[in-house]
């Protein structure tokens, strides 16, 4: 977009109708909604869109006002000083958003998102101690008692700001500015993204930046463990056969606590997701998608169909380098990344939002501009965190 189209549109439509045009832009639709052609926010040069907001930069930079280099031209005359960083927020906030959507990222698929207005919130579900009762004719319904049971979670604010400053108006620096926004937004994603899997695998508060994901009754503990029935070890994953396995170790050990007739049944379980380490994903997606199953029984091949879609059906294979990462850490409780976990992640763990990503552009900042040439700063944030609600949906299977 040139200074003087900019310039032309300011003037008709005023600064929210230019910023609101803008957006509608770089979405691809016009102003009655209808389809057209997208821009790319490196179409629109910080300097003109500054020179068509305010005046000619040599005139209107402050810092170049300052120095007396240039004659000076009142603001009150420019075209409208508020759509420059209004405008700016636009294009900032669209190579945010572009770059943390990018696909790669497994996070959200492995949680349920719960809205949520508190830094903490205590998760509340029930243990029935009596089971439903044969009621004779005209006879009253036994009352049931419940234990309560609870978990708690924690959440924490993120984010970072992104400045403009006088130079990079004046030089034309719109790649750069454009590249740290867009570098802002992978950031934020990836450091969200770190902590849903962190939690979902358990690297535990033992080591150094993460937390426990599990506090029943308030208590952080680890979350796989023996004594939950939810720890398998000594099964590689290799074919069908294993998370065979894995489905007759959760229906043999997995039990409902809520009791009826006293005594606790196996929990109905069907998995939705194998979830593993990079180096493991062609093997998973060749356990998944083989079409059959070769085992040898003397001097015999046998060949048989791959069961797997008839044990578990609808299976999906997932996969992170993090998890590759994330066992190397000191103090982890995931500590080889030839583990792998099958079962219902999103039953079993939630991410609590608070704020999902935000964009902000602040008012000029006084100090900023006069210490250092900061003509406007972007905030780029989200608020949230991950907590397990259960510990029977998800096995953790060790080699």
């Amino acid at each position: 977009m040139r200074r003087d189209d900019i310039k032309a549109m300011v003037k008709s439509l005023g600064a929210q109708g230019f910023v609101q045009v803008l957006g509608d832009l770089l979405e691809g639709r016009d102003q009655g909604g209808r389809e057209v052609r997208k821009i790319r926010p490196e179409q629109v040069s910080i300097r003109a869109l500054w020179e068509a907001c305010v005046g000619p930069v040599e005139e209107t930079l402050p810092s170049m006002r300052a120095a007396g280099r240039f004659n000076f031209v009142d603001i009150q005359e420019a075209v409208e000083t508020t759509a420059f960083p209004s405008a700016t927020g636009v294009l900032i906030a669209s190579k945010v958003i572009e770059a943390y959507n990018q696909p790669g990222y497994i996070g959200d698929r492995l949680v349920t998102v719960m809205p949520s207005k508190l830094k903490s919130e205590r998760i509340v579900g029930f243990t029935s101690l009596e089971g439903p009762k044969e009621v004779p004719e005209g006879m009253p319904y036994e009352e049931s008692s419940f234990a309560e049971k609870y978990v708690t979670t924690e959440t924490a604010k993120k984010g970072r700001i992104l400045e403009l400053t006088e130079e990079a108006i004046f030089q034309d620096q719109t790649g750069q500015i454009l590249l740290r926004a867009s570098r802002l937004g992978e950031m934020t994603r990836l450091e969200r993204e770190e902590t849903i899997l962190s939690g979902v695998i358990d690297v535990g508060s033992g080591a150094v930046g993460y937390k426990d994901v599990y506090r029943p009754t308030g208590v952080a503990e680890a979350l796989y463990v023996a004594s939950n029935n939810n720890l398998l070890t000594a099964t590689a994953l290799v074919d069908w056969t294993d998370i065979d396995e894995v489905l007759r170790y959760h229906a043999e050990n997995v039990k409902d606590d809520r009791a009826v007739a006293g005594e606790q049944r196996p929990l109905p379980w069907m998995p939705r997701q194998i979830l593993t380490a990079r180096r493991l994903a062609g093997t998973s997606a060749r356990v998944l998608n083989a079409t059959e199953h070769r085992s040898v029984s003397g001097n015999e091949t046998v060949i048989t169909q791959n069961p797997v879609n008839v044990i578990a059906p609808g299976l999906e294979a997932l996969a992170s380098p993090l998890l590759d990462f994330l066992a190397t850490v000191t103090g982890s409780r995931y500590t080889v990344a030839t583990g792998w976990f099958l079962g219902d992640f999103p039953r079993q763990f939630v991410w609590q939002e608070i704020w999902p990503l935000q964009t902000f552009r602040s008012r000029q900042d006084d100090e900023a501009a006069f210490r250092r040439d900061v003509v406007a700063r972007f905030k780029v944030r989200y608020w949230g965190g991950i907590a397990a609600i259960d510990e029977r949906q998800v096995i953790k299977v060790t080699a």
